[in-house]
């Protein structure tokens, strides 16, 4: 498991949070109802849960290396550095997993999502993230109330351990790039927060067609199509002509769609300029000089010259940022990084660290 001596920044780290443990930090009603009903309430009824047998298999043996790992149950703050260890990561970002659950799947006007993003960091800020042994966090976005979303990052992106703040691009309604979120671009543009877009919503019952029968058919489908659809918008919209100071980082969707977003967008805004007025040049350069993307999974299943093209073609090894995705099935080893023999050494050094040690400030 070499690493050439290089560090390693993992930028997508998920811990499963306890919802017994994670509920003390909540605000009442939240609170007390979910204390009074944990087995049919607390787990069910807060955050639907989606179907598709996610563990019918992939690279992720939970008994190597001496680790005792709960997951795919909860897991526990201990298990994140004994993952950092395991993986061979000098620092991660670590990031709420049960938010890719509840963001595309609730709806109405209550309190769900402002309660769990608020309760959830000061969970993380006071079990889990530790700068010193290099874990930190960015703040969970509830995108139904931008208000409040600037309100937490007020009360907390000054926090040490606060690298950034974390959009869901599956089933953000209305995409990212619509003039309500304008307050939390500012909001994180004022506290010098890194602005990241995971996706998710590639399960079989919450992928938006539906009829699907097999997990394999919307994984393949879902994680690419939301990043694509919320970067069409961010970028159409001018959120980084607005907000130039921003960096912004997309997550979990490989890096070859990159190429086709840059190809399909300059293509359509050379033909209808005229409906992209805030931008003053070609969406792919803003991609080269202000977007960022982490690499898992990355497509090394392909012949490696064409993976070097699309590396190219994005911009090189400077817009790309190591992510592991541990500890879900389908989770890449810092390997897939040093095995690519066409990357030189100070590529490597990019995308294993330095890029996200210089993005997050970390």
């Amino acid at each position: 498991m070499s690493t050439d001596g290089h560090t390693v920044v993992d930028t997508d780290v998920h811990i499963w949070e306890p919802m017994e443990d994670l509920v003390e930090y909540f605000e009442d009603p939240w609170k007390t109802r979910l204390e009074r009903g944990w087995e049919d309430f607390a787990r069910r009824a807060f955050f639907p849960k989606s179907t598709g047998d996610r563990f019918v298999g992939g690279r992720l043996d939970r008994n190597v290396a001496g680790m005792d790992s709960s997951y795919p149950g909860e897991m526990r703050p201990e298990e994140i550095p004994e993952a950092m260890d395991y993986l061979g990561v000098d620092k991660c970002l670590v990031l709420s997993h049960l938010i890719l659950a509840a963001a595309p799947a609730l709806g109405g006007d209550d309190t769900r999502m402002t309660t769990f993003a608020s309760g959830a960091t000061d969970y993380l800020l006071d079990q889990v993230v530790d700068p010193s042994e290099g874990i930190y966090t960015a703040i969970p976005i509830p995108l139904d109330d931008p208000d409040d979303a600037v309100d937490l990052i007020d009360r907390v992106g000054d926090e040490e351990g606060i690298t950034g703040v974390y959009m869901i691009t599956g089933g953000a309604e209305p995409p990212l790039g619509n003039r309500q979120y304008e307050p939390v671009y500012q909001a994180a543009s004022e506290k010098d927060l890194t602005v990241c877009y995971h996706t998710s919503g590639a399960g079989i019952d919450n992928y938006h067609t539906k009829g699907y029968e097999k997990l394999i058919e919307t994984h393949t489908l879902g994680f690419v199509e939301n990043n694509f659809a919320q970067a069409v918008s961010v970028l159409v919209q001018g959120i980084p002509e607005k907000f130039p100071d921003l960096d912004f980082v997309f997550l979990e969707a490989g890096i070859f769609y990159v190429s086709l977003l840059m190809s399909r967008l300059d293509c359509e805004y050379l033909k209808r300029p005229s409906e992209a007025p805030v931008l003053e040049q070609r969406p792919s350069e803003y991609i080269k000089e202000s977007f960022y993307f982490g690499t898992q999974p990355l497509e090394t299943e392909v012949d490696p010259k064409y993976l070097e093209t699309v590396i190219d073609m994005i911009g090189g090894a400077g817009r790309l940022m190591y992510a592991s995705d541990y500890p879900h099935w389908d989770f890449d080893r810092p390997t897939r990084i040093t095995d690519q023999s066409f990357l030189s050494d100070s590529e490597k050094a990019q995308i294993l660290g330095t890029n996200a040690e210089e993005v997050f400030g970390i």
